[in-house]
């Protein structure tokens, strides 16, 4: 995926937890001093109780993956309807470490575009700190083609991954 980003970023910035993930692999990459590289968390109400719960956690490793897909794509249809509303996602970055810098292009990664929603979060707070920026986008997986925003790069579209840091990722029980 990274050979196809063609915009030379100032500032790259991961989205926790999975974009951490592909930030990690894009600094292997692109290990540069010049770029400033930091994580954005950033986290829904809805899900806050949720991943917290080993209980629910237990639940969703019990049913098959045609029920967890058709619920998230629901949660994603839902999501998409309703993202003109306030989203109330508390959104946590430091700005210390590029404070005193020229930042001209910044490059946002996650590991997929669900919804959109995170994205449009976090690419408004950019946009505000940073108001005469570039700022591109780059994930693993655009599952919906519907979405609020729409990547600039990707490697799969309209195809939903479940990446081992996923909440409903089913882990393999060994005894």
């Amino acid at each position: 995926m990274f050979i196809k980003i063609d915009s030379k970023p100032d500032m790259v910035v991961g989205i926790l937890n999975g974009g951490g993930y592909v930030l990690e692999e894009f600094k292997k990459e692109h290990l540069n001093k010049y770029i400033v590289y930091t994580t954005v968390k950033l986290q829904r109400p809805s899900t806050k109780g949720i991943k917290q719960s080993s209980f629910m956690k237990n639940l969703l490793n019990l049913l098959p993956y045609s029920i967890l897909n058709k619920a998230r794509i629901s949660e994603h249809q839902k999501q998409i309807k309703t993202s003109n509303k306030n989203n109330n996602q508390t959104i946590e970055i430091d700005f210390s470490a590029f404070e005193n810098k020229s930042i001209n292009t910044i490059l946002i990664l996650d590991d997929a575009v669900d919804s959109g929603q995170t994205m449009q979060s976090v690419i408004e707070v950019l946009s505000n700190k940073f108001p005469d920026t570039s700022i591109k986008t780059a994930v693993l997986a655009w599952t919906n083609a519907e979405s609020i925003v729409v990547p600039d790069y990707y490697m799969f579209k309209n195809q939903l991954v479940r990446f081992p840091w996923s909440l409903d990722y089913k882990t393999k029980h060994h005894g």
